[in-house]
Order: C-alpha cells, then structure tokens, then sequence
C-alpha cells in the first residue's frame, strides 16, 4: 500500500463515519431542535362554558392544563371541578381580591388557606399551586405556601416569552414565573388572550403574537387563557386551536411540566421580581358583547361582564 493511500484511508473512514453520525442525529449542529415544553394554564372568574369547552378540545387530544378558577366559580360548578380533577387537569386556587405584594403574613396564610381549604373541599385532591391578584408574591407568600404545604406560587414573568421555575434556597414553595407578552411596549402581562384585548388587540393581533412566540424555539412555555374569552369567542379561539396543532410544541400535564422545565435554584435575594401592572382597567377595541361566539354556545345567554382582573 503506498503512504498516500495508508493518508487517505483514515480521512476516508472518518469521514463515513461524520456522515453515520449525522443521519442518526448525533452531530450536534445537524440536530434537530428540541420541542418546546409547553403548558396550558385557563383562568376563569366567572362562568363555566369557557372551561368546558376547552376542556372538550383538550380531551379529544389527550391533553389536560392547569386551571386556576376563583372560589365562587368552584362553589357554582362543584361537579365540573370534581371531574377535571378526576381527568388529570391541575386545580390552582387563586385570591382574586388584591395582589400579595407587602401584605402581612398573617393575612397571607389566614388567605391563602381559606382558599386551600376551599380547592381541596370540592376535588379531593391537594392544592399544589396558588396565584392571588396579578400572580403577585413577596416572601411572607413563600412562608405562608411552605406553612400550608402549597408547591408552587405564581408568579408574573421575568424572563420575556420563556417560562421558568425559581426554586429559592431559603424556602421548600417554588416560583413559578409565566411566560410574558414578548412586547415591552405593551408592558409585562401573561401570554394570554386577556393581555392583548385589554390593551386593544384584536384576535387576528394576538395570532400574530402567539404564532412569533411559538415559532422562536424557546425552551419552556406557558400558554395562559382566560377561559370566558378565548375559550368563547370564535376568533380568539382559532389561536388557541392552531397552537395546540402546532408540531413544534410538546403540550403536556401540569405535572410532565414542571418535571422537564428547567428550575433554577437561588437565594431569594437574587430571584428576579415583576411588579409591573400597566392595564389595571381594561380598553378593548372591541367589547366582549361585540365578539362572535363560538357556533356551539350561540343561543345560550351569556352574563354581562367588565373584567378588569388580569394576570
């Protein structure tokens, strides 16, 4: 063999073998992107069609989300919540009245157990999560969540589109902080059909906004609804069904969630913080009474509302 072709071979060999190696995917910068890990979270104050509906679509794609539902919609709808407990769906209990910044701890336990205590009486089952008004929290909501045994507290977004857990090392309770409107223009507010409408979007506005976020490849996600309104309402509820379909996102449970989503675990101190509130008092362009229902629920009388409550 002459030392050109004893120079060459090895060249050639390890070339076959990068080509090998990338069509099975282990080359890196051929891979492909992971998914992103995407959850559902449904809000809802009022009424229960929101819920229902979404949780049909859900279901039909073996699916469940982490529904937060205020305390008189659970006492209205006890069986609703008994059966989507029962189905797999995550109830978070939420304290609507006013946001948990600088409250005393007592007044945050005395609270955040009244609520605890009125989750678990209608699904049986632990009450793991809790938001209060604007996903607000300070510290005494960490003593107080560790106190009741709550896993996880709400918390507005620090980290633009992206979801991530924050794990404070003086507490057991982790942080759960949403993912945001990617717009600082429109200031901080959950990705949510809520978000846009309160500040004037249309829902043609908010698929745009929805599909960049989805198509941006971020690692973790958190696609919120305010049930009443995009759980109704024919055009906000196309966005919402296009990114369920979307191939580029891995929708699981409340529980496959947490378990993938990166945590990050620091001193409280370090722990970013989101008190930015810019749409108190909602100003739609186009009022709730003037939107088009869904075909299904035309016909059913619908209760008069202003929401003016938003995460």
């Amino acid at each position: 063999m002459s030392r050109m072709a004893r120079a060459i071979r090895p060249q050639a060999i390890c070339t076959v073998i990068g080509i090998a190696l990338a069509v099975v995917g282990f080359v890196p910068s051929l891979r492909a992107q992971a998914p992103t890990n995407g959850l559902i979270m449904l809000i809802e104050f009022e009424k229960i069609e929101g819920i229902r509906h979404w949780e049909r679509e859900l279901n039909q794609r073996g699916l469940t989300a982490l529904i937060q539902a205020q305390n008189n919609v659970l006492k209205e709808y006890p069986d609703d919540f008994v059966r989507l407990a029962a189905e797999g769906y995550t109830i978070s209990g939420i304290d609507a009245e006013k946001p948990f910044w600088d409250l005393a701890y007592d007044e945050q336990f005395a609270r955040m157990r009244e609520v605890k205590q009125s989750v678990e009486r209608i699904t049986h089952k632990p009450m793991r999560v809790f938001g209060s008004r604007y996903f607000a929290y300070d510290e005494n909501t960490l003593r107080a969540a560790d106190a009741l045994g709550i896993e996880y507290v709400l918390g507005r977004g620090t980290a633009g589109a992206l979801a991530t857990v924050y794990a404070p090392r003086e507490y057991k309770a982790k942080i759960i902080s949403v993912s945001n409107v990617p717009f600082a223009e429109m200031g901080t507010g959950s990705l949510c059909d809520y978000s846009l409408w309160a500040r004037g979007s249309t829902g043609k506005e908010f698929a745009s906004v929805v599909d960049k976020v989805l198509t941006s490849g971020l690692a973790d996600l958190i696609l919120v609804s305010h049930a009443y309104l995009g759980g109704q309402y024919t055009e906000w509820w196309r966005v919402y069904q296009a990114a369920l379909a979307n191939k580029q996102i891995t929708w699981r449970s409340f529980d496959e969630w947490v378990s993938s989503v990166k945590i990050n675990g620091q001193p409280l101190a370090e722990i970013p913080v989101n008190r930015e509130v810019k749409y108190d008092v909602p100003k739609p362009a186009v009022p709730l009474e003037k939107l088009e229902l869904l075909p299904e629920l035309r016909g059913k009388k619908q209760t008069e509302r202003t929401p003016t409550l938003s995460a």
